[in-house]
């Protein structure tokens, strides 16, 4: 049963959505009050206009209704569509809207016109994109909070470590420094008895030589000290890893001798040039020497193998750190990397060694794989993408990983 057209009308109305009807060459044919009093239009000044020029989309420059015109969506699939537009409202503001259009179709399967519903969603959208900032403003706060933690972290593990090395070269200067101080009595002594002859002299010569020689190995001692000790964030560059593994292990020659600890470098000559943090890698190849050391120091002594290669098809550096201490019981392999964890006496340690070194890998897009057993020593392979692009994955691995 047909309604009458007052009833239809008056259904129209009383809906609260906007209703255009619409023919096919984008023709307003009717439309309900409710969208005349909100546009403030009256129905003159909309049917027979065209659809975008009654939203004030003729130009198109506020509107994304070329991009995704309903009306041709629905020819095109033959069937009704919902879609999101922005549209100028009658304060000439942006506005969002949800439109679902149904096609009318005659009998002979031509469209004979539209029905748009449209809905102003405005208010719901703003919202979605009030609480969208606020999400972004605390995920941002939040970040900076965890930087400025992970700085605080890579610096206390670091001191940490200057602390141990430190104590393992007080020696290593005060025998130079004893040998400098017996020259320069001797030198006093043998001014005092007279003067000097030429034979003299020649020994003058050759006790400044042995005391320029020892002054200039306490000052390559102390640099390599403050170059560690001073505060470093990531800074990327080209890094030749075979030559920051062995100024590693120069800055820790003097712990592995009172260790009792023998050193077997096994380096690639033709290691290709790596990318990332020269500062940030060398503390962790600190962290896996020391642990290395204070494994061994346990047995009296051992030998750490520092070994490097480079996997092509992957384009991948690997360093290996393989001591012969300890080892690791299997229920404490899952834990290492966990902040705090240690099985050090008090006062020796407080976890956080391995657990930098986890974190300063993961930014370089790497990964670290453990092996080791009770009584036979532990492996710790640290694989790094060599190349640029390796910020892009930041995902690391931690596993055991029996064939390494």
């Amino acid at each position: 049963m047909k309604l009458p057209d007052n009833e239809m009308e008056t259904i129209l109305n009383g809906i609260r959505d906007f209703i255009l009807i619409i023919s096919p060459d984008r023709e307003v044919i009717e439309v309900n009050d409710v969208f005349l009093r909100r546009m403030n239009y009256t129905r003159e000044q909309v049917i027979g206009r065209k659809c975008y020029d009654v939203f004030k989309e003729s130009t198109r420059t506020n509107s994304n209704c070329d991009k995704i015109c309903p009306l041709e969506k629905v020819i095109r699939n033959k069937r009704h569509c919902q879609v999101e537009l922005t549209r100028l409202g009658p304060d000439n503001k942006e506005r969002y809207a949800e439109l679902t259009i149904f096609p009318i179709w005659k009998n002979k399967g031509e469209i004979s016109k539209f029905i748009e519903i449209s809905r102003d969603i405005t208010k719901r959208k703003r919202d979605e994109q009030e609480i969208t900032r606020r999400l972004e403003k605390m995920v941002e706060e939040r970040t900076k909070q965890l930087n400025a933690t992970h700085e605080k972290l890579l610096h206390q593990d670091k001191m940490a470590s200057l602390g141990k090395l430190s104590a393992s070269v007080v020696h290593e200067i005060n025998n130079p420094v004893a040998g400098i101080l017996n020259l320069i009595m001797l030198n006093k002594r043998i001014i005092e008895e007279g003067p000097v002859n030429e034979d003299e002299m020649k020994l003058f010569s050759k006790y400044l030589n042995l005391m320029e020689t020892e002054t200039r190995r306490i000052s390559r001692i102390v640099s390599n000290l403050l170059v560690f000790a001073r505060q470093s964030k990531i800074e990327l560059k080209e890094i030749d890893m075979n030559f920051l593994i062995e100024q590693t292990i120069l800055l820790n020659s003097n712990l592995l001798k009172i260790n009792g600890v023998k050193l077997a470098a096994e380096l690639d000559s033709s290691l290709p040039p790596c990318h990332g943090s020269e500062d940030q890698l060398k503390q962790v190849f600190m962290n896996f020497i020391s642990n290395a050391v204070e494994s061994m120091a346990a047995t009296s002594g051992g030998v750490l193998t520092v070994s490097t290669e480079y996997q092509q098809e992957s384009d991948t550096v690997i360093i290996r750190f393989t001591d012969t201490g300890t080892g690791i019981p299997q229920e404490n392999i899952s834990k290492l990397f966990e902040p705090f964890f240690t099985t050090k006496k008090i006062g020796k340690g407080v976890g956080l060694g391995l657990s930098v070194a986890y974190g300063i890998v993961k930014e370089h897009g790497g990964g670290i794989y453990v092996n080791s057993h009770p009584g036979k020593g532990a492996t710790f392979k640290i694989t790094l993408p060599r190349a640029p692009e390796f910020m892009k994955d930041r995902s690391i691995t931690q596993t055991v990983c029996p064939g390494i």
